[in-house]
């Protein structure tokens, strides 16, 4: 039959795929307008508190990547919280690279310095067992 499109709504691109059973569901993953957006709007913050000690940095962040996770965080949509979270901690060692001439900061040391302060993981906030009991097609 006709395959049926995409719906770009609130934030999210809802396609219909299969489960691993192989019956339908509808999959939800960021619209990429709000992926660049929020991307965009985490390193415009970074780049605000540059200056600030890396305590205050990381809480900071974690406190935007924690409402990014709360309302992005649906099932299916892990792959995208995953990639937000590498841009993010891509950007912070970038960051904190460029805070004066002197401070380059190697991968490792970064990985020990997000040990001492860590970024927030992605975590669903709804599953889609828990999203299919609350919607009706």
């Amino acid at each position: 039959g006709r395959k049926l499109g995409t719906i770009y709504f609130v934030g999210f691109t809802h396609y219909c795929t299969r489960n691993r059973k192989g019956n339908f569901m509808v999959g939800r993953k960021t619209e990429k307008s709000r992926f660049r957006r929020s991307a965009q709007s985490l390193c415009s913050l970074m780049r605000e508190i540059r200056h600030h000690c890396l305590k205050d940095q990381s809480e900071k962040i974690n406190q935007a990547l924690r409402g990014h996770y709360a309302y992005y965080g649906v099932g299916g949509n892990i792959k995208a919280l995953f990639k937000i979270y590498r841009v993010t901690e891509r950007y912070w060692h970038r960051v904190l690279c460029s805070r004066s001439r002197k401070s380059y900061i190697t991968w490792e040391r970064f990985q020990f310095l997000k040990q001492v302060f860590p970024l927030q993981q992605p975590t669903i906030s709804l599953p889609y067992a828990r999203m299919k009991s609350l919607l009706v097609l």
